[in-house]
């Protein structure tokens, strides 16, 4: 078997499945491919559970938490995280235990404008939304992510001001948008284009994951919005010292077509470290895929090696403690991409493309930030091919096979 696959049997539709202090049974295999801390879920027809309930899964002596999510038409997803080597399978009881686990992501405001996840009381993420002011274009124009360090409080992303102010924690942008035969930069936004927060659509809380859903509207200089994006950000729990976060944006044009163009070093869903990584660059390295490790990790990737990277990382430093942030690309992602990289602390993918009306554009990212030692390539490589390749199969009997999906 190729991938990771899940079985549920439920134990009061399917007699003997599962012992009976489970509510349900789930048999997970990994197949061909490594699933360190990998968060993953499995979506039931029906809502099973109150999405607040605290849901435990157990296999063997290790108790791991589950997480409820309600979704659309009445479905229902259970999140948990797994830790299997490839060809190792794992059986699941679920149970419901309000003594389960206290540890949770939660939202809490951090300004009137600003708003900060928390696990266990400390700061993951913090979205930035500014009400675009024209007096103060440079410090409304973009809404952005910044990610704090593992287990602390300080910030290891850039916001407004140092070397080039309009690089912001996790961004998307494109400095060449073409609508209406108009040229509109949502990368630079210094003439009153921009992005622009529209709404937290959905929050997401728990001992799993937290995050939100957040709408927001690309619009020409006169403030008309021809893009609607939504976006959604996952943070997973992992280890002391690291964090998972997904990103995924769904682009919408609802005013004609849109093509976004560009060039890699002013497009696409980028990363800027702090300005301290842009003030001491001499600390700064890039770890590469396999068939990109003979490149000289201090300088900067160019020419024909520059496409198509599964992934890629940076190694920086912040006040002498060192940091890896790992940018992985998933495969759904329009290919030709060109991987931009930069010591000062920006590294990112772009590609051109053109969103039809009725035909979104969909991109998904996962960013692994470790601080400590760096990881090596074929560490990464390990967690990228668990993002990468984690679904299972259809549905083939009573009980359901799959598919096991992961952070978007």
């Amino acid at each position: 078997m190729k991938n990771l696959l899940i079985l549920i049997c439920f134990s009061l539709s399917v007699g003997g499945c599962a012992p009976p202090e489970y509510e349900m049974l789930f048999q997970v295999e990994a197949g061909n491919h490594h699933h360190i801390n990998a968060p993953v879920y499995i979506e039931l027809d029906n809502r099973e559970f109150d999405e607040n309930a605290s849901i435990c899964l157990h296999y063997g002596a290790v108790t791991v938490p589950g997480q409820v999510e309600n979704l659309d038409g009445g479905r229902q997803r259970i999140w948990w995280i797994v830790n299997l080597d490839p060809g190792e399978s794992a059986t699941y009881g679920l149970t419901v235990d309000d003594d389960c686990y206290t540890d949770r992501f939660g939202w809490e405001q951090a300004g009137e404008q600003s708003m900060r996840l928390l696990f266990n009381g400390n700061p993951v993420i913090r979205y930035e939304h500014p009400v675009f002011d024209p007096d103060d274009i440079e410090g409304t124009k973009k809404p952005f992510h910044h990610i704090f360090e593992p287990n602390g409080d300080e910030l290891i992303t850039k916001g407004p001001g140092g070397l080039y102010s309009h690089h912001r924690g996790i961004f998307f942008g494109y400095n060449h948008v073409y609508t209406n035969d108009r040229r509109i930069d949502i990368w630079h936004a210094n003439e009153g284009e921009r992005s622009e927060h529209v709404e937290v659509i959905r929050e997401f809380s728990g001992p799993v994951m937290g995050g939100h859903e957040v709408r927001i509207h690309w619009k020409d200089h006169d403030g008309n919005p021809f893009i609607e994006e939504l976006r959604t950000i996952r943070v997973f729990r992992q280890d002391a010292g690291e964090t998972l976060i997904d990103f995924a944006s769904v682009l919408i044009a609802t005013d004609g077509p849109v093509r976004l163009e560009g060039d890699r070093q002013h497009a696409g869903v980028q990363f800027r470290a702090s300005q301290y990584v842009a003030d001491n660059p001499e600390y700064s390295r890039f770890i590469r895929p396999p068939d990109w490790t003979d490149l000289d990790p201090r300088e900067e990737i160019s020419g024909a090696r520059m496409y198509d990277l599964p992934w890629n990382a940076m190694h920086f430093r912040i006040n002498d403690r060192p940091f890896t942030v790992s940018y992985m690309s998933h495969p759904s992602n329009p290919g030709g991409a060109e991987m931009s990289e930069r010591l000062y602390g920006r590294f990112g993918e772009f590609f051109p493309h053109l969103i039809e009306e009725n035909a979104p554009l969909a991109v998904h990212y996962r960013f692994w930030v470790r601080e400590g030692e760096a990881p090596s390539a074929e560490q990464i490589d390990m967690r990228y091919q668990g993002y990468a390749y984690p679904h299972g199969v259809p549905d083939q009997r009573e009980g359901i096979f799959g598919p096991i999906r992961h952070g978007w």
